[in-house]
């Protein structure tokens, strides 16, 4: 039986060619020349096709046959540099792409303070913003086109690794004028006759519409819009209420009009935010230090209300 072909041979070819001698790749790859020697015989032995002529004093002359060959063994030679360095990164090195999803409404909150923290502390890792829904960010952990995701708990329906991070609760906003702004707490039944402008984004949509027919009404959706800023300024407008998760500093629109915020008076199915990952994964460096980060920055125990606390108008 014929000596079989390794990617190690085509390696160590490929470096012969590339410095010119075996002294020289032997030197690159860190290995005996002898041993450089040894691959080459090894690589014709399996061709059956002689690749290199090697001659005392003069080094190493390419055949036509090796020349053909070096073009392929050059292209896995690269390749397997990638996956060296790949898995480098894997196995602890803070560097290289961290595809991260975060659900639409969340993004301006939460990837902010996160591309900052990894641009200044950690340059080499190369963060990736994806926004969507969360049916389509759950579908690309599970293809592995995205390493996590942060997500609202509720929305959470296919099997991942979940690291809970602070409890969330819907508000109720209206316009200044309305006169439900004047209560302290508003009963959801007390919007029975009001129209209403609500996030077109599934699932959160259809969280809200079954917490309002869990209340024993039917919402008079006016307007649904997938932009949280248009509805705001609907709602700051007097054109309906609206519930919803976030609540900007400021409380103003894009037109500098105020939107009241109340609490809802009614229990409430809980919530949260949460990391989430592929189920079964082996954390890297790099997602170590996501999880971190959102420990600190996103979790219970950052004070709310406090400017530093991303999550204090979340809740």
């Amino acid at each position: 039986m014929g000596v079989e072909m390794s990617v190690r041979q085509l390696e160590m070819f490929s470096a012969v060619v590339d410095h010119g001698s075996i002294t020289e790749a032997a030197r690159a790859l860190i290995v005996s020349p002898g041993a450089v020697s040894l691959a080459i015989s090894q690589l014709e032995a399996s061709l059956g096709v002689q690749v290199a002529i090697r001659t005392r004093g003069r080094g190493v002359q390419v055949t036509a046959a090796g020349r053909d060959v070096y073009e392929h063994a050059r292209e896995i030679a690269e390749s397997l540099q990638e996956i060296r360095k790949v898995a480098a990164a894997t196995r602890g090195g803070l560097t290289g792409a961290l595809r991260l999803g975060l659900f639409t409404t969340l993004s301006p909150w939460l990837f902010p303070p996160l591309a900052e923290h990894f641009d200044r502390s950690f340059p080499d890792v190369d963060l990736q913003l994806v926004e969507g829904g969360s049916a389509e960010l759950q579908d690309q952990l599970a293809e592995g086109r995205l390493d996590a995701a942060l997500l609202y708990e509720n929305h959470v329906s296919t099997p991942l690794e979940t690291r809970r991070l602070a409890a969330v609760r819907l508000q109720l906003a209206l316009a200044a004028a309305h006169p439900l702004a004047a209560y302290d707490a508003v009963p959801l039944a007390a919007l029975r006759d009001e129209d209403a402008v609500l996030l077109a984004m599934r699932p959160a949509s259809d969280h809200v519409e079954e917490i309002l027919r869990v209340a024993g009404m039917t919402p008079r959706v006016r307007w649904r819009s997938t932009n949280v800023e248009t509805i705001r300024s609907l709602v700051a407008r007097g054109l309906g209420y609206t519930i919803i998760m976030g609540r900007p500093y400021g409380d103003l629109t894009y037109e500098g009009m105020p939107v009241v915020y109340r609490p809802i008076a009614d229990d409430l199915p809980a919530n949260a935010l949460v990391l989430v990952t592929p189920k079964g994964g082996r954390p890297t460096a790099k997602l170590r230090e996501l999880a971190a980060f959102c420990d600190e920055a996103f979790g219970e125990d950052v004070e709310p209300g406090v400017p530093t606390s991303r999550m204090g108008r979340l809740s």
